[in-house]
């Protein structure tokens, strides 16, 4: 299973690191630091096997030399606690061969050089660990080639965006040399390397270069577990030199701390399952109840409507059209009229009362069905009564049998102690 890992950090003379030392090392190549004059050679790093400077637009031919770039950058970088390089370390899949390996690097660096930087990238093939240095510039290059600012200096405006005054302890506006009116100014950085939005926008393009490579079932996320609303706990980065202890038999605490953390996150995943399995069982029994209680609605609405069906054919009777200058309904003869009211005489009663109710066949009808429904629910109450008592006579019939059979056992015990007694007595007689 491929492992996402992206780690962006920064290269600077506050820490006293060099960024010619630092290139050399991940080149495995030997590279000459011209403002200390010392000498780096790490050519006898075995698990380089490829290495190459990409260059953005405007960068002079000469920054493909890998000694010369840096050596530019130390120049012109040149306070004390000056950023030197960004580096990216990438974990790379073990499922791609080197090929595919060195593809996809070379994508995600070719992202970075049109963003403006010049970028060192180097791919180190250990076993079981194949990862890759990238390298990049921490200044833009201008159209003429030189190496353009960090930041620069602009006026501050307010929310109207107009300037803002430097204002005296008079509350008047302070005039500089030659008569000129005075400004509030910031620092504002030329580009947006160093935000935040902006490193996790690199990591989630890092995580889409490798996902093209990668099955859908073995796909990684840049987002961290919290963030994807997973409750596993992370593991932390174990390194070189603890990898090393644990190869020559010692215990390392970070990897020991990334075993307890395995273990805790296989529980969670234990458990996360039984709770799976017990949301099925109970959406399935859920599922069961709910479709029995449909039918049994099911079945009392259909016996609701053929009671009130049956009720509106004997009472219903049909809207007379009344003829002009003649009282009896048209198109019947005397003697249908006769025949229907003869069918409907017992209905009467029921219309006529529901009539004087005030009641309509739909209130009926509900009403119906609740009592209905409730006598149902108070048919079942009485069942499971039924059941409770008897399974509390079931419970004081055992009872009593037990205590019987411990009388029992107890006055066979008392025999046996009477016959036992009376025998040591008639011997004693004897003697």
């Amino acid at each position: 299973m491929a492992i996402y890992h992206c780690s962006i950090k920064n290269i600077g003379r506050s820490n006293g690191r060099s960024a010619v030392a630092c290139s050399a090392y991940r080149a495995a190549q030997k590279l000459r630091d011209k403002e200390t004059g010392l000498l780096y050679d790490f050519t006898r790093k075995p698990e380089v096997i490829y290495s190459k400077i990409f260059l953005c637009k405007n960068a002079p031919a000469a920054y493909a030399d890998r000694e010369t770039l840096w050596n530019e950058v130390q120049k012109i970088e040149k306070n004390k606690n000056a950023r030197l390089a960004r580096e990216w370390e990438l974990a790379i899949p073990h499922e791609l061969t080197f090929e595919q390996s060195k593809k996809l690097v070379c994508d995600f660096a070719k992202i970075l050089v049109d963003e403006g930087m010049c970028v060192d990238v180097n791919i180190h093939w250990k076993n079981n660990n194949h990862h890759a240095h990238i390298m990049g510039t921490t200044r833009q290059i201008k159209e003429n080639g030189k190496w353009g600012q960090k930041e620069k200096k602009v006026y501050k405006l307010d929310e109207n965006g107009q300037k803002i005054a430097v204002l005296d302890a008079d509350g008047k506006q302070k005039i500089g040399a030659n008569g000129r009116k005075l400004w509030q100014r910031e620092t504002v950085e030329t580009n947006d390397w160093n935000k935040s939005d902006k490193v996790e926008e690199w990591r989630k393009k890092w995580a889409e270069c490798c996902n093209q490579y990668l099955d859908p079932k073995n796909q990684v996320d840049h987002r961290s577990y919290e963030k994807q609303g997973i409750d596993y706990i992370p593991t932390i980065h174990e390194g070189y030199a603890a990898r090393l202890i644990e190869k020559r038999g010692g215990i390392a605490e970070r990897c020991e701390i990334n075993r307890e953390i395995v273990k805790k996150n296989n529980l969670l995943r234990t458990l996360r399952q039984q709770l799976r399995e017990v949301n099925e069982k109970i959406t399935e029994l859920l599922g069961e109840k709910g479709k029995q209680a449909n039918e049994r609605i099911s079945r009392l609405l259909n016996r609701a409507g053929r009671t009130a069906h049956q009720r509106d054919g004997k009472s219903h009777q049909p809207e007379r059209e009344i003829i002009a200058g003649d009282n009896k309904p048209a198109g019947t003869t005397f003697e249908e009229r006769l025949s229907k009211l003869r069918s409907t005489g017992t209905s009467g009663t029921m219309e006529n009362e529901s009539l004087r109710t005030g009641r309509t066949d739909t209130e009926i009808k509900t009403r119906g069905v609740r009592e209905f429904i409730s006598k149902l629910d108070a048919d079942e109450q009485a069942s499971a009564e039924k059941r409770n008592d008897k399974i509390a006579q079931r419970r004081d019939r055992e009872i009593s049998r037990e205590r019987q059979g411990a009388k029992g056992k107890y006055k066979l015990k008392a025999a046996e102690q009477r016959t036992t007694g009376s025998k040591g007595k008639g011997s004693n007689r004897s003697l």
